[in-house]
C-alpha cells in the first residue's frame, strides 16, 4: 500500500509540474505585428524545453509575406508576472540581431517588446494576439 502511495503522489506530483511547465501564456500563440500602426506580419510563437521562439506565419504586405518561415524570435524566457527576457530578435530586413525583453498586459491579449543594442532600448513594439 505505501508503494502504491508513493506512485500515486509521484505521477500527481509530475503531472503538475508538466501542466505548470506547459502553462505559459505565450506558448502556442500567435501574435499580430504593426509597423506606423497598419498590420505587418503574423508571428507565432511556440515554447520548448521553457525556450520561447517565435516565427513570421504570415505577412500582411507583399514585403512582408517574403520573411514568412523566418525566425525572428530566439531564447526568450518568462520571469515571472508576464514578464520575459534574456531573449534575441531578429530584423528579417537586415539579419541584425538585438536582445529582447517582453511583457504581458491586457488580460495577456498585449505584448510589448523592447529590444536592446547592449544594454540600451532601441526600439520598441506593442503587438496584439491574434
Amino acid at each position: 500500500m505505501k508503494l502504491l502511495n508513493q506512485s500515486i503522489l509521484a505521477i500527481t506530483t509530475f503531472g503538475l509540474a508538466t501542466v505548470a511547465m506547459a502553462a505559459d501564456p505565450l506558448a502556442n500563440t500567435t501574435w499580430q505585428t504593426y509597423e506606423d500602426g497598419k498590420p505587418k506580419a503574423l508571428v507565432r510563437i511556440t515554447e520548448s524545453g521553457g525556450v520561447l521562439t517565435g516565427k513570421i506565419i504570415s505577412g500582411n504586405t507583399e514585403k512582408a509575406k517574403q520573411y514568412v518561415g523566418r525566425t525572428v524570435i530566439t531564447g526568450l524566457k518568462a520571469e515571472g508576472g508576464g514578464k520575459y527576457a534574456h531573449g534575441r530578435i531578429t530584423n528579417p530586413v537586415d539579419g541584425k540581431s538585438y536582445g529582447l525583453a517582453g511583457s504581458l498586459s491586457n488580460g495577456n491579449r498585449t505584448l510589448k517588446l523592447t529590444a536592446y543594442w547592449g544594454v540600451v532600448p532601441v526600439k520598441s513594439q506593442t503587438w496584439r494576439k491574434h
